[in-house]
């Protein structure tokens, strides 16, 4: 098994390394993109530190810098994972998908109710304890009980989004990697990583609908120009014919 023969320590640190290179990909569409490329840029930084904390416990050991270390990724999780749905359905709509208002309304309640519960649950239900995972150390959260909400439901969102996506223009990615992140966040109950390799797809799926985005947009540019002295000669004509 690849536990055995890398160390979950190792394959977590490979993740996050996978995490830097599509965050580069991000950032490298800024000026193509404008902000929603940061903003997804920003959600990279996020799940690079995420599998960083756990890649270096077995540096650093149990104990208050590695608790340190670990309180963030309850707030990545528990707050900014909602808020890959805003980023996500943006990037969407760049790329063609229309909704009508009643489900933007209802996209927005929602991504508001799962980063309320988010917050909720870090204030009310984080008991941080050692956990040990082969090789790996890190904090869990000992008073969890069940699948994370926020997490469960960014999921779901984001395959609604995909189908979407899918069914308007005919990108498959983003359903790909939020239906890959749902089967392999339910394995990820039981092997440490899977559930980030997860994440790592999904995230890989993002980045590649905004490449398809940016080549859109910037064949509707080129076209632009194009149309124009049509535009102008026609309004030309029609004007002598009126005069």
């Amino acid at each position: 098994m690849l536990t055995e023969l890398l160390g979950n320590s190792a394959i977590m640190a490979a993740i996050g390394l996978g995490m830097i290179a599509l965050t580069a990909c991000a950032v490298y569409l800024w000026r193509r993109c404008g902000a929603v490329a940061l903003s997804v840029g920003l959600l990279g930084v996020a799940l690079t530190f995420d599998n960083a904390a756990v890649a270096v416990g077995r540096v650093v050991g149990f104990g208050d810098v590695l608790l340190a270390i670990n309180l963030p990724r309850f707030w990545i999780h528990g707050i900014m994972t909602p808020l890959i749905v805003v980023a996500t359905a943006i990037v969407a709509r760049r790329l063609g998908v229309r909704w009508s208002r009643s489900v933007v309304v209802v996209g927005v309640v929602l991504v508001t109710t799962l980063v309320v519960v988010g917050i909720v649950e870090l204030f009310m239900a984080l008991e941080l304890t050692p956990a040990t995972d082969g090789d790996a150390l890190r904090y869990a959260n000992a008073a969890a009980a069940g699948p994370p909400i926020p997490a469960l439901g960014t999921v779901l969102l984001l395959i609604a989004i995909g189908v979407s996506a899918w069914r308007q223009t005919g990108s498959f990615w983003l359903l790909a990697g939020s239906v890959t992140m749902l089967v392999t966040a339910a394995a990820g109950m039981s092997l440490l990583w899977l559930g980030n390799v997860g994440e790592l797809v999904l995230y890989a799926s993002i980045v590649a609908t905004m490449f398809q985005m940016a080549a859109i947009e910037s064949r509707s540019a080129v076209g632009d120009p194009d149309e124009s002295p049509e535009s102008e000669n026609s309004a030309a004509q029609r004007m002598t014919v009126g005069g």
